[in-house]
């Protein structure tokens, strides 16, 4: 990596200074460990299927503050809506509800103001993508919900992207639950046809009982890089229960790593990438099973058109004395042209005897003897071939509690399928 990357990222760091209290030293660390480390290249195990080649040769400049964006409308009804534009929070467009009467919900600085040791429970992976979000991070939500609360409408962050072509936003957000607490959080990304990078963190703590559903629909601009985060650990009889969809974006790659701490803790891991000609998608899944009689699945599907590239690598853990775990994973890629590529890594790492853990991956094209039936009964081959690809999905959907949510990404499987692989070989 050119030295004068490092440089340009270390001034945009120090213009940071004092922004987050109590995070100056963590910001310096993490620069540091990024000018050893640099860009991931396909040549790191864990980033071989994304190449971030536009990164490792230009420092991007972070994005500036845009005002009035165009505000794409609910898909649900929410109990709240907190607007991030170009990795500032929003204040003008975003909407609370009553949501603070129910939870705490406050900007990332003002969280560290209360309490400046706070910035040291901040976690971060070992690469140079997350240690670039730590020396850079602007703006992030805090959202607290307290033990026995139970929010049922989804709370909404939506990460707007607007006129910040070779501009980055580096954003972090914190989700803590108390015992017996329950909460939606959905997140969104939608942006414009400039280049531009978005690089967002998620941190969530579920303490005994809680219940956390988050749910991703990533539907960035087509020219954009998206590298984003998700760092969760549940306690006893805690759930932690997720779906990603990853629809836009030129290279997209989502990292998720759930640790279950005590007994009784449970996991899902769900998704869904569709990818169009030229686009990449890559999810990286990782739960650690700390403690006995914890339970973790993991769902994912994707589905390649012409010259696109899905990967999803799948891991799970068992540690020592970890007895009693039940964990599976089920990887399924459908093609839709010869030209697609599809790129499956699972992994079971079982330091434990009494268990029982699976993985399953396969890859292949539709059925044309299902093609052949619809078709012989009147549907016209593009409408079989979306429905075809619709059930080929919608396993991974099942678990989405939001019905209203649940329905309206289903929609955006057949609005894409429409666009986008209607016929055989299309290359849009």
């Amino acid at each position: 990596m050119p030295d004068i990357v490092a440089e340009t990222y270390r001034n945009q760091m120090n213009e940071l200074a004092g922004t987050l209290p109590g995070f100056d030293d963590m910001r310096a660390q993490a620069l540091a460990k990024f000018a050893e480390a640099g860009i991931p290249s396909p040549k790191s195990e864990n980033w071989r299927y994304s190449d971030l080649k536009r990164l490792r040769e230009n420092a991007l400049a972070p994005a500036a503050a845009h005002a009035a964006p165009d505000l794409p409308a609910p898909l649900a009804e929410v109990a709240a809506r907190l607007v991030f534009v170009n990795g500032r929070y929003d204040e003008t467009s975003s909407d609370l509800g009553d949501l603070w009467q129910a939870a705490s919900i406050r900007p990332l600085a003002n969280h560290l103001m209360a309490n400046e040791d706070r910035a040291s429970e901040l976690r971060s992976s070992d690469d140079g993508i997350s240690m670039l979000n730590t020396a850079l991070v602007r703006d992030g939500i805090v959202l607290s919900v307290p033990a026995g609360v139970e929010i049922e409408e989804p709370i909404e962050i939506i990460h707007i992207m607007e006129n910040a072509g070779q501009a980055a936003a580096h954003t972090r957000h914190l989700i803590e639950l108390g015992e017996g607490a329950s909460a939606t959080v959905f997140e969104r990304f939608v942006g414009d046809e400039d280049s531009y990078w978005v690089n967002s963190a998620l941190q969530a703590r579920v303490a005994e009982g809680g219940k956390l559903h988050h749910i991703r629909l990533q539907e960035d601009g087509p020219a954009a890089l998206h590298t984003t985060s998700a760092f969760v650990s549940v306690g006893a009889e805690g759930s932690y229960d997720a779906c990603n969809i990853s629809l836009g974006g030129s290279v997209a790659r989502f990292e998720v790593k759930v640790r279950l701490l005590v007994d009784g803790a449970n996991a899902t891991i769900d998704g869904v990438a569709l990818a169009a000609s030229g686009q990449s998608h890559d999810v990286l899944a990782h739960v650690d099973h700390r403690m006995p009689n914890t339970n973790s699945d993991q769902i994912y599907r994707t589905v390649a058109d012409a010259r696109g590239k899905s990967s999803f690598q799948g891991k799970v853990t068992v540690a020592h004395g970890a007895q009693q775990v039940l964990a599976d994973q089920s990887f399924k890629a459908l093609l839709l042209d010869r030209t697609a590529e599809a790129n499956a890594k699972p992994e079971l790492e079982i330091f434990a005897d009494d268990v029982k853990c699976s993985h399953g991956a396969t890859i292949g094209e539709l059925d044309d003897k299902a093609l052949f039936y619809l078709t012989s009964r009147g549907i016209d081959p593009a409408t079989a071939r979306q429905m075809l690809v619709e059930a080929f999905t919608d396993e991974a959907f099942l678990r989405i509690k939001n019905e209203s949510l649940g329905e309206a990404i289903r929609a955006r499987v057949g609005d894409w399928m429409q666009t986008h692989a209607a016929t055989p070989g299309n290359a849009a």
